[in-house]
């Protein structure tokens, strides 16, 4: 089920007009409707300008460079290349940050991907936010040369080799069907340490592993379907999603780090906007502040790829009627 403005979370009324959630966009690329004209240059170039303009707090785009047929046909998203498409944005903008949503660690050789981010964090003055995930698609994964049977101990091999490289030292290691004497990746990243590592999964391992590497645990609101597909646990619920932030705060004591030093983030919650199809702008405003009072730090959504106009007009109305007021 989605979170629509029916939806009541726990707890007594909370005071709509004042929270501190952050909002990010996915490219409208994102709706499985998507048509062509949505990523022509300037489509595009309005896109990012509209995000930025409008007060978005980031711009997302996803990672599935070999898709199934199958999975498309049955209401796939669309896909563009995160790092072609985000190093396009880079240039268009200037505040907003640029959010891999998520990308597989697997898919790539850890030092190649930590060269693609330093490049991306040095082009766009260290606006890149890292979402990472281990991916779910075993045709993909075949595809790509990739073993979907050990994505969870390449997710944590590929951190550490590029946290390596992020250094600015030689790397030496051995990893799983790379080795490595000695190496350097340049650029330099301009976040330092690193830019923020955002891991996905709503199961205790996704909830681990944020809590020990990460700057950001991302949860998804599910339904059968979702969860089926995308083999996660279910949040279906707020009551739910409050278990299990409460369960990343007790992970984060367990690892010696402050709990407040990890944002939570939410994807799912609401389905895909359309100006077209409109919102209550008061209920959505009322479900923002209930979110931030379970712990949520960020949000994350998609608008409709069906027309770059419809497209346009809708993150722009949403950023002045609810990214705004609730910022």
């Amino acid at each position: 089920m989605w979170l629509d403005d029916a939806t009541q979370a726990p707890g007594a009324a909370l005071d709509s007009t004042v929270t501190f959630v952050r909002f990010g966009i996915q490219h409208a690329m994102g709706d499985p409707n998507w048509v062509p004209a949505i990523l022509a240059p300037e489509a595009l170039r309005r896109f990012a300008r509209c995000a930025e303009d409008g007060g978005w707090d980031a711009l997302a785009f996803t990672d599935h460079p070999a898709p199934s047929m199958r999975w498309v046909a049955s209401g796939g998203e669309g896909v563009a290349d995160p790092f072609s498409s985000l190093g396009f944005c880079a240039a268009l903008t200037d505040r907003i940050r640029l959010l891999t949503w998520v990308l597989v660690a697997s898919y790539r050789n850890p030092l190649l991907a930590a060269h693609q981010i330093a490049t991306l964090d040095a082009i766009s003055g260290g606006r890149v936010t890292l979402g990472l995930g281990t991916g779910y698609l075993k045709s993909e994964f075949h595809a790509v040369g990739a073993d979907p049977n050990v994505r969870r101990e390449q997710f944590d091999e590929a951190v550490a080799v590029m946290k390596m490289a992020w250094t600015g030292e030689d790397v030496t290691v051995d990893g799983k069907g790379f080795s490595a004497r000695g190496v350097t990746v340049q650029p330099l990243v301009v976040q330092q340490p690193h830019p923020p590592l955002w891991i996905h999964g709503n199961g205790p391992w996704g909830i681990e592993r944020a809590a020990r590497m990460g700057q950001g645990w991302v949860a998804m609101m599910t339904n059968e379907v979702r969860e089926s597909t995308i083999r996660t646990l279910p949040i279906r619920d707020l009551d739910t999603l409050a278990r299990r932030v409460g369960e990343l705060r007790t992970a984060m004591l367990r690892f010696d780090r402050d709990p407040d030093d990890i944002e939570v983030i939410l994807s799912g919650h609401w389905p895909i906007l359309d100006v077209r199809v409109g919102w209550d702008t008061a209920a959505r405003l009322e479900k923002v502040a209930r979110l931030e009072a379970l712990g949520v730090d960020w949000l994350v959504m998609t608008v409709c790829g069906d027309d770059p106009g419809a497209a346009e007009e809708t993150v722009s109305a949403f950023a002045e009627q609810v990214v705004r007021p609730a910022q």
